[in-house]
């Protein structure tokens, strides 16, 4: 059994998460309130080892708080990610590393005996991410997951088909250029291969700039141990909800 996993992803109109040179400021407040909020509202939220390395995130559940179990969770297969990542500080909230066999072992006991919970799921890259999310499900109880990117972790869950939500937010902004960061990476799929969404929800924000779209994945590879009703939080100037 796996969790129930949610993509979320804010992203500029021509679908980028950062632009060429690295910036990534794309959300209005009001964005930042809904990721916030969806923080609170599952219990871990996953990043790729370039997000860590990049951003240095807490990936804390700011504003809202969290009561009960929350996991911060990070795939690095090589253990790439520094030991000083503001993400290993586990004196609020606990975060567990997905790695191989390949992952430095001085790097993995370090880590373990700071608090991290380091599980090495795969003997090499890349990780075997159907085994992962069981792990996390588990070992850890994880029934519900936000996946917060980058793009090439994203393209892991979603080349698996390995999701039940992608939840996008649309930014007024075009970066263009084909080394700036798409919302996700990886081969890419051929025209047939590509994963068929359904539309549940969609959000103007309250900036009148933003839209936010919810898309439900109706053909997961795997069915998560249970369906959860997440919801979004309301903070927008017009919705339309989309009964299926």
């Amino acid at each position: 059994m796996r969790p129930y996993i949610v993509i979320f992803v804010t992203q500029s109109v021509d679908g980028k998460i950062a632009s060429v040179d690295g910036f990534s400021k794309l959300s209005c407040p009001e964005d930042k309130l809904r990721q916030y909020w969806l923080r609170s509202k599952v219990d871990g939220v996953l990043v790729g080892a370039n997000t860590v390395i990049s951003d240095d995130p807490r990936l804390y559940p700011k504003i809202f708080g969290r009561h009960g179990k929350y996991y911060r969770v990070v795939i690095d297969g090589l253990l790439r990610s520094p030991v000083s990542a503001r993400i290993f500080d586990v004196s609020e909230y606990g975060t567990i590393v997905l790695t191989t066999g390949c992952a430095p072992r001085e790097k993995i006991a370090e880590l373990r005996s700071r608090g991290v919970y380091v599980e090495v799921v795969s003997s090499k890259p890349p990780i075997d991410l159907g085994k992962a999310v069981e792990v996390l499900h588990k070992e850890y109880g994880i029934e519900s997951m936000l996946v917060e990117g980058g793009g090439e972790t994203i393209w892991s869950f979603v080349e698996r088909r390995l999701f039940d939500e992608f939840r996008v937010t649309v930014s007024p902004k075009i970066f263009g250029g084909k080394s700036a960061v798409s919302s996700v990476g990886g081969r890419g799929f051929r025209g047939l291969e590509a994963v068929d969404l359904e539309l549940v929800f969609v959000g103007i924000c309250k900036c009148l700039s933003e839209v936010h779209l919810v898309y439900r994945n109706p053909r997961p590879s795997t069915p998560p141990c249970r369906y959860v009703e997440l919801g979004t939080y309301n903070n927008f100037w017009r919705k339309i909800e989309i009964s299926r």
